[in-house]
């Protein structure tokens, strides 16, 4: 908070409709000359705006504050990634939006997946298995699948890499309906087990990644 704590405490006793404004939407006050620049939370569904605060007059002695609100025509909204936009969350795990529900996400990912030469290996719903245990998971599915060809080698020079292969491709919805299809990003796989940085590993985990995410936004590009 930049704004002094007593002209603070002096605005909340005298200016009831200040306070009202800095109970509902204000954590942040920048002052610059003599305008406080309102930066706002949003903690209540019909505050939506921030507004900036003009003020004058602040006389210690007497406490009296001259302020004047105007409504600013501005957004705080941060954008939202694009459905064909890989978004890397910087723990190993990599993300685009599906257009799709979680089943069709997943349904297309694995006829992706079957064009390239992969073998299946498993199928598993988690919130189907939530229901049957009488619990509610919003939708939520995974699927393994590989090469033997392409994933030995890796296990080959380090042999807890079969912990994270088969590769994997999850989808599920959030809270807002958003559909994400996410997986491991083989660069975090081979780091966390230790696998050779030699050129002949870097490559081929250059090239499961390039192929991951080619796979990943062919699932979940539109028709």
């Amino acid at each position: 908070l930049f704004f002094p704590r007593h002209i603070f405490m002096q605005t909340m006793q005298h200016m009831p409709s200040i306070s009202m404004l800095l109970l509902q939407q204000l954590v942040l006050i920048t002052v610059f000359g003599g305008t406080a620049i309102v930066h706002p939370v949003v903690l209540a569904d019909d505050v939506t705006e921030p507004a900036i605060v003009m003020v004058s007059g602040m006389g210690e002695r007497n406490g009296a504050i001259n302020t004047t609100k105007m409504d600013v025509k501005t957004t705080t909204t941060m954008p939202e990634p694009r459905e064909d936009e890989c978004v890397h969350h910087g723990s190993g795990v990599a993300s685009v939006i599906s257009p799709y529900n979680v089943s069709t996400t997943i349904e297309r990912v694995l006829d992706v997946v079957r064009n390239a030469g992969f073998t299946v290996f498993a199928r598993v719903n988690h919130a189907q298995l939530a229901h049957d245990a009488n619990l509610f998971l919003l939708p939520n599915e995974v699927v393994m699948f590989g090469s033997p060809a392409g994933g030995t080698p890796f296990m080959q020079d380090s042999a807890l890499m079969g912990i994270d292969l088969p590769l994997k491709a999850h989808a599920h919805e959030d809270t807002d309906g958003v559909v994400h299809l996410s997986w491991n990003e083989p660069s975090y796989m081979t780091t966390r087990h230790g696998v050779s940085a030699d050129d002949a590993m870097e490559s081929r985990t250059t090239r499961m990644t390039v192929m991951l995410e080619q796979l990943m936004n062919e699932a979940v590009k539109g028709e």
